[in-house]
């Protein structure tokens, strides 16, 4: 596919980022910047670098199932991040050699085919997300949202492509045609995430690698390591007519999926998947299989934000994720704990840190805290006059985009250590708030439903 002309936004982007901080310094309150402009100082922190083609970034793509129990299978799927040298395919033109190699295979075995991959496309980068939907045959790797965590290079991997199969059909697979379709990063190197890709039925290809005679088929006659035996077909990748009698193609026959015997006699009959008319019937208008997210490896947007205890209101946190440091893989968190001496005189004491997210997921951080003496009101001279004490450390980390644990460890054996669990405070910000959703949020509800 002949690579498009990309617009560069930037004159707009700035137009619109000045505009937004203009909005926030209109509608929050002096006392809140205030605070922010002091808990900055605390920390001595400078502003974030704006990420850039030269630093690598690290991804994390996350498959939400979204197709009604008793219906299709989808066992893995395959991300191909490039720089549109992936092409999946072309309606009506046969399957590139690559994949018309790997898709009767279902991409197996993994480590053929990964080698294969990067021989074929050696600038590019991989990512699979292993058994996306649980199914009745015990195929079942981790709990959902089935994820993979990917490092990319903004310059060589600024497009995303999927590709995967769909059973029970002859040849069904599911990829987006235009390789320049998902962009992950502008021309400059910076990420436009987070983003997320439904995906629906109407999406569905006919590979052209075997006849729709359901004849044999992969989750219905044959397990899934076995061989799935087919009459060739034409060749030619064209969109899917849909299971015989289905709302595409009501009078394809015969009906072995859609007509009410779609079981796979396992030797356990506990094990056997039933396939609904209904349900498996990809080509019904408003078909979702799945949601893909891509966000950072840990997303500030739907993070950041003010927690408390509701047991300790009158205290509280401001917690922001920032980007890495310049050559290091992992998120930073900022950490603004606004609480009281232990001494019962009521006294206030504003606490401010900076650390970075732990390795082993990125979903918790030790940070050294520290509190200030000295200093003017708004003065220009703070900096020289504040001097920053280090107060102790403290261990955060969230179980969701909603709560989190707090670990807190005084240097200072007045004070006492312990731990308690936060909640979110203020709302995410608005269209922020979809990467926290459950696998159930993503489904679509349709009129009839």
């Amino acid at each position: 596919m002949q690579r498009p002309k990309l617009q560069q936004l930037d004159e707009w982007r700035y137009i619109r980022n000045v505009y937004s901080m203009v909005h926030l310094m209109k509608s929050s309150t002096f006392p809140l910047l205030v605070l922010l402009a002091t808990a900055s100082m605390i920390c001595n922190a400078t502003p974030p670098p704006v990420q850039s083609t030269s630093s690598e970034v690290e991804i994390l793509a996350v498959w939400h199932d979204t197709m009604p129990d008793n219906s299709l299978n989808n066992d893995r799927i395959v991300l191909a991040f490039h720089n549109g040298e992936f092409d999946a395919f072309d309606r009506g033109q046969p399957l590139p050699p690559f994949l018309r190699n790997w898709i009767p295979s279902d991409f197996l075995p993994a480590d053929a085919f990964i080698e294969n991959f990067f021989q074929n496309y050696p600038d590019a980068e991989l990512g699979l997300i292993w058994n996306p939907k649980p199914n009745g045959l015990g195929h079942i790797i981790g709990t959902p949202p089935w994820k993979a965590l990917v490092t990319l290079d903004p310059e060589k991997h600024r497009f995303l492509s999927y590709v995967f199969r769909l059973y029970p059909a002859n040849d069904a697979f599911v990829a987006n045609e235009d390789p320049f379709e998902i962009e992950l990063f502008d021309s400059e190197g910076k990420f436009k995430g987070p983003l997320y890709i439904d995906v629906f039925g109407n999406q569905t290809v006919d590979a052209g690698l075997c006849r729709n005679d359901e004849a044999v088929l992969t989750r219905l006659d044959v397990g899934l390591w076995d061989e799935q035996t087919c009459d060739p077909e034409n060749g030619v990748v064209m969109p899917h007519p849909g299971l015989n009698g289905s709302w595409r193609n009501p009078d394809g026959s015969p009906q072995r999926v859609l007509g009410g015997t779609g079981h796979f006699h396992h030797d356990n009959p506990a094990l056997n998947p039933h396939y609904d008319a209904q349900r498996a019937d990809f080509s019904r208008p408003g078909y979702k299989i799945g949601r893909l997210l891509i966000t950072r490896r840990w997303s500030s947007g739907y993070t950041s934000g003010s927690y408390y205890s509701p047991e300790r209101a009158g205290e509280g946190f401001n917690i922001e994720l920032v980007e890495p440091e310049p050559g290091q893989p992992h998120t930073r968190i900022l950490v603004y704990w606004y609480t009281f001496k232990p001494d019962g005189s009521g006294e206030q004491v504003w606490l401010a840190g900076m650390g970075e997210m732990d390795a082993d997921g990125g979903i918790a951080s030790d940070v050294e805290m520290y509190v200030t003496t000295g200093g003017e009101f708004a003065s220009t001279g703070n900096p020289d006059l504040v001097d920053r004490q280090r107060w102790g450390t403290i261990r955060i980390g969230f179980g969701d985009c909603g709560h989190g644990r707090v670990f807190y460890q005084p240097d200072d054996p007045d004070w006492p250590s312990g731990d308690y669990f936060i909640n979110r405070l203020s709302p995410q910000i608005e269209g922020l708030g979809w990467p926290c959703a459950l696998p159930d949020e993503a489904r679509l509800i349709l009129p009839e439903d």
